[in-house]
C-alpha cells in the first residue's frame, strides 16, 4: 500500500527514521555525482598545476641565486674565445702565415724539397689547414725550425715526422730528408657571425 503523504505522522517512529535515512543517502549520491565528483576532479587538476608551478618556481629562484656565478663564467668563455680566435688567422692571413712557415725554415738552414698545403677540413668554428713538408738538413736545423714555429703567434701543429736518407756531412753530422705534416687552423666568419648572432638574440631576450 502507498504512503500517502497526510499519513506521514501516523508513520511509526522507526520507519520514519528508515525513510529520513533513504531520504538522505538519496541526496547524498545525487550530490556525489552532480557536483561532488567534477569538482574533485577540477581540484585534482589545479592542484597538480599548482604543484608544477612550485617546482617551475624553485627552478627558477635556483637560476636567480645562481645568475651572478653563471655570468661570470659566460664572462670567463668568452674571454677564452677571444684568446683563440687571436691565434687563429683570417683566410686572408693563411697565405702570409705560410710564407712565415717557409721563411722559418730556411733560416734555420732548411732546404725545402716539398711544401704543399692540402684540402683544408671544416670544424664547428674552425677549419685545419695541413702542409705536407719535406726538407733536407741536419737534425739540429730541424729542431731549430720545430721551435722556431712554435713560437709563432698563431698555432701551427708539427706532427708525423719521419727521417729518411741520412747523409753524413761532417765527421759529426749528418743531413736527412725529413717529411712532416704542419697543420695550422684559421676561423670560419660565417661560423662566428652566426654564433654572435645567436648570442645577441640570447641577450635580446
Amino acid at each position: 500500500m502507498a504512503l500517502k503523504l497526510g499519513n506521514f505522522a501516523n508513520v511509526p517512529p522507526k520507519k520514519k527514521a528508515f525513510l529520513m535515512g533513504l531520504v538522505c543517502l538519496m541526496m547524498g549520491v545525487g550530490y556525489y555525482y552532480l557536483f561532488y565528483s567534477s569538482a574533485s576532479v577540477q581540484i585534482a587538476g589545479l592542484e597538480k598545476k599548482l604543484a608544477e608551478l612550485e617546482h617551475e618556481i624553485k627552478q627558477q629562484e635556483v637560476i636567480a641565486k645562481n645568475l651572478p656565478s653563471f655570468k661570470l663564467e659566460v664572462s670567463r668563455l668568452e674571454e677564452q674565445l677571444a684568446l683563440l680566435l687571436e691565434q687563429l688567422p683570417n683566410s686572408a692571413e693563411i697565405p702570409s702565415l705560410l710564407k712565415n712557415i717557409s721563411d722559418l725554415g730556411k733560416e734555420s738552414g732548411l732546404e725545402f724539397l716539398k711544401f704543399a698545403p692540402a684540402v683544408e677540413a671544416r670544424k664547428d668554428f674552425y677549419a685545419e689547414i695541413p702542409v705536407s713538408i719535406t726538407v733536407n738538413g741536419n737534425y739540429h736545423s730541424f729542431v731549430l725550425f720545430t721551435d722556431k714555429v712554435s713560437n709563432l703567434p698563431r698555432i701551427v701543429n708539427i706532427a708525423d715526422i719521419a727521417f729518411s736518407n741520412p747523409k753524413p756531412e761532417t765527421d759529426d753530422s749528418f743531413s736527412v730528408n725529413v717529411t712532416c705534416t704542419a697543420t695550422t687552423f684559421r676561423f670560419l666568419e660565417q661560423a662566428l657571425q652566426e654564433t654572435s648572432g645567436g648570442a645577441a638574440k640570447g641577450k635580446a631576450k
